[in-house]
C-alpha cells in the first residue's frame, strides 16, 4: 500500500509543527533530520507529515519547491513510513546542493530504519 500525501495526510498549522520540532525524537544525517511525536488519537488519517526545506539554505522558491517535491515522493514510495501507525512527522533538509533521487531516498530509508528502533524502544 502506498501512503498519499494529500490535504488530509498534510502538517499545516505552524503550533503542531512546533511542537513536533520541540518534543519530538530526532534522527538525522549529513541531509536530512526527522522528527516524530507519536500520537495517541487515532484520526481518520493517521499519520500527518510535513516537509521542510529551509530558506537560508536555499534562497530561490524553485529549489526549494523542487526538493520538496522529490522529498514527498520518496516518502510515498517508503515502505519504512509504512511501520508508523500513527503521529506526526516532519522531514527537514538542510543540505545544501539540490539532491538526486536515490540519494534521498537512500537517507530516507536509513533515518526511518533507525527512527523506528528509537521510537520502539522509547
Amino acid at each position: 500500500m502506498v501512503f498519499k500525501l494529500n490535504k488530509g495526510s498534510s502538517l499545516k498549522s505552524s503550533t503542531e509543527i512546533e511542537q513536533v520540532l520541540s518534543l519530538g525524537k530526532k534522527v538525522s544525517n549529513k541531509y536530512l533530520s526527522i522528527y516524530f511525536v507519536a500520537s495517541s488519537n487515532l484520526s481518520k488519517s493517521g499519520k500527518k507529515i510535513a516537509v521542510v526545506v529551509g530558506k537560508k539554505t536555499h534562497a530561490q522558491a524553485n529549489t526549494r519547491n523542487k526538493i520538496k517535491r522529490l522529498m514527498k515522493e520518496c516518502l510515498r514510495e517508503s515502505d519504512e513510513l509504512q511501520k508508523f501507525c500513527s503521529g506526526n512527522v516532519v522531514v527537514n533538509y538542510h543540505g545544501k546542493d539540490v539532491p538526486n533521487f536515490s540519494l534521498l531516498q537512500k537517507n530516507i530509508k536509513t533515518l526511518f530504519l533507525s527512527l523506528y528502533k528509537k521510537v520502539s524502544s522509547w
